[in-house]
């Protein structure tokens, strides 16, 4: 390789990481799904692009709060939470931005973890503060309360504005009077991923998209417990299940 090769090569991979760096930072919907190659390793069974998109942002949050938890256990600077959540909350966006087309429903999920997020950088920020000021331990009690407070009231502004009671779902399979049928992850509804069997109705074809009412069940979500409305095309479980408009 010629010297003039070499540093062409060198120039490309700069401009290349220009690029990748810009696109970071500021980044725009793409029009491909994302690639999962490491996370599918991970995950045993079949997921939609929704599901190990949703997951993705579960696993990010959570080593969110671990390495901040690390950083208070070391007694680091604040500086170092800021700078941890400057690179998170990049990752966040770059996420949620670049992936809105492949979301089931993109606005819930955008507003659950910015929000949800920035209470947890200002619950270490804050818990930081009051370890420098705190002369007993009353200090900390009251400040889990109001933390605690704060977690509770965001929980129920966020069901106030995005709950809802119902959810969709694709007939995976009927067996008499029940069928089987396959939900999205719903933050909206409080549901997990899974296959549900419930009471069957008229009309019922596999693959047909259905509305479902969930039962909120406390500390362990909600469950599609009824049908309330058959649409009429056929869809695969690895699609969206928003509905189209034909219904029965």
């Amino acid at each position: 390789m010629s010297v003039e090769d070499f540093l062409y090569g060198i120039g490309e991979s700069v401009d290349s990481a220009i690029h990748g760096i810009i696109d970071f930072i500021n980044p725009s919907p793409s029009e491909e799904p994302p690639s999962f190659k490491y996370l599918s390793r991970l995950v045993k069974k079949r997921l939609t692009t929704h599901e190990y998109l949703s997951l993705k942002l579960q696993l990010a949050f959570l080593l969110y709060l671990i390495v901040n938890l690390a950083l208070l256990f070391l007694k680091a600077s604040p500086l170092w939470l800021v700078g941890v959540a400057v690179v998170y909350f990049l990752y966040l966006r770059y996420t949620l931005v670049r992936n809105r087309e492949f979301f089931v429903e993109h606005e819930p999920y955008r507003f659950f973890y910015y929000a949800i997020s920035a209470i947890s950088f200002a619950v270490f920020l804050g818990y930081l503060m009051i370890r420098r000021i705190a002369t007993s331990i009353y200090y900390y009690y009251a400040y889990l309360l109001v933390a605690f407070a704060v977690v509770m009231a965001f929980r129920w502004y966020f069901k106030q504005r995005y709950g809802r009671d119902y959810t969709y779902g694709i007939v995976e399979e009927i067996k008499g009077d029940v069928v089987r049928v396959f939900v999205h992850d719903d933050i909206a509804a409080n549901v997990k991923p899974g296959h549900y069997w419930v009471d069957a109705v008229e009309d019922l074809e596999i693959g047909r998209v259905v509305k479902l009412i969930v039962e909120d069940r406390k500390l362990k979500g909600a469950v599609p417990v009824k049908i309330i409305e058959v649409y009429l095309t056929d869809q695969s479980s690895q699609s969206s299940t928003e509905p189209n408009e034909e219904t029965e």
